[in-house]
């Protein structure tokens, strides 16, 4: 069974995040579709509260604008993907982003399903690659820990 990824979707423009929640079937694709947000000082507020592991969001948005929203979530996780939604004059600006902390960019003039799944592609493999490293940090732990209770049990027989 394919792992699932939660996402957000964030944009101001409504018919953006229909848009793009109706481009591809995100769950045959192995991504579930939280809430979406229309900023992002409300795409904080649902990260509080489900912690996705992508986030795909605009740029240029009112109260907290996408790169703004890019360096609060690498304060607060930096295993999160965030792939930047853009317009090809903001050049600049996707810059800043990728610069920040964004992991992919998808240009909206172009953004068809292909272009979608593509990106969608490379989170999963990027993610998969994130919790192979986790899971493997942890199993070394384990190992370290459990080593060390068999030498401070070899400690205390010599000693006794």
């Amino acid at each position: 069974m394919i792992r699932m990824i939660k996402t957000l979707i964030v944009d101001d423009d409504f018919l953006v995040r229909m848009f793009l929640k109706q481009l591809t079937d995100w769950e045959a694709a192995g991504f579930l579709l939280t809430e979406d947000a229309c900023n992002g000082k409300e795409a904080l507020s649902v990260l509080e509260k489900d912690m996705p592991e992508l986030i795909i969001t605009d740029l240029s948005m009112p109260v907290m604008d996408g790169v703004s929203l890019i360096q609060r979530v690498r304060e607060l996780s930096a295993d999160i993907c965030i792939v930047v939604l853009s317009c090809h004059d903001e050049f600049e600006y996707v810059k800043e982003a990728m610069r920040s902390g964004a992991d992919e960019y998808i240009l909206k003039n172009y953004l068809d399903e292909a272009a979608l799944l593509r990106v969608l592609d490379s989170v999963r493999a990027k993610l998969d690659q994130t919790a192979a490293v986790r899971q493997e940090k942890s199993e070394l732990q384990r190992l370290a820990k459990k080593g060390t209770e068999l030498l401070l049990q070899e400690l205390l027989e010599v000693l006794s």
